[in-house]
């Protein structure tokens, strides 16, 4: 396999996939070019028009993030191929011990459930590697196939939410009405047993 397809700074790995921390490349800047200003994607976080952003200011968020994992821009790649196919981060507990994911795949790579995969590696991740006592994930009430990737690796649906954007927002986002699905660690430690 390439050097450069993630295998020797991935974070997690799965059967198909590697998860690492973005890298100041062309093919990194260019996959979260496409992907956060794709109005498909990122209607569903509140952006119906795609975030405005240009490569520049992309390069230079990930130029400026944290050494840590979590709160991270981490890219997912296809093992097979090196191809970067979307993004993810991590999210540490909060004071209810409570952590977070998200994932957000290029829409050419939509269908062959690589976003169970993701998932199920930033579970794992986060119950062995911190304390928290569940992870949560909001989809989009809208986004039927993030609603089944929850359900998929074990997430309860507990509640709704709708997330607001500041005044200053409004002219170029929309509400984000979601619901909340949470894995608690008992569950998921069940299941692996």
């Amino acid at each position: 396999m390439p050097d450069d397809n993630g295998q020797h700074n991935a974070i997690i790995e799965t059967d198909r996939l590697f998860i690492r921390k973005a890298l100041s490349s062309q093919a990194d800047i260019e996959m979260y070019h496409s992907l956060w200003t794709n109005p498909q994607v990122m209607t569903n976080v509140g952006f119906p028009n795609g975030l405005k952003t240009s490569r520049e200011k992309i390069a230079e968020q990930i130029a400026d993030q944290s050494p840590s994992e979590y709160e991270s821009l981490l890219v997912v790649v296809l093992k097979d191929s090196a191809t970067p196919v979307g993004e993810c981060r991590l999210y540490r507990p909060d004071d209810k011990g409570i952590s977070r994911t998200d994932v957000k795949l290029l829409p050419e790579h939509w269908g062959n459930a690589y976003g169970v995969e993701v998932k199920r590696g930033l579970l794992e991740y986060l119950f062995t590697h911190t304390d928290c006592v569940a992870v949560q994930g909001d989809p989009n009430k809208s986004n039927v196939a993030s609603q089944k990737m929850q359900e998929a690796v074990g997430g309860k649906r507990i509640g709704e939410d709708v997330y607001r954007f500041p005044e200053h927002m409004r002219d170029y986002t929309c509400d984000v009405h979601s619901y909340i699905y949470m894995v608690f660690r008992t569950d998921w430690e069940k299941r692996q047993s």
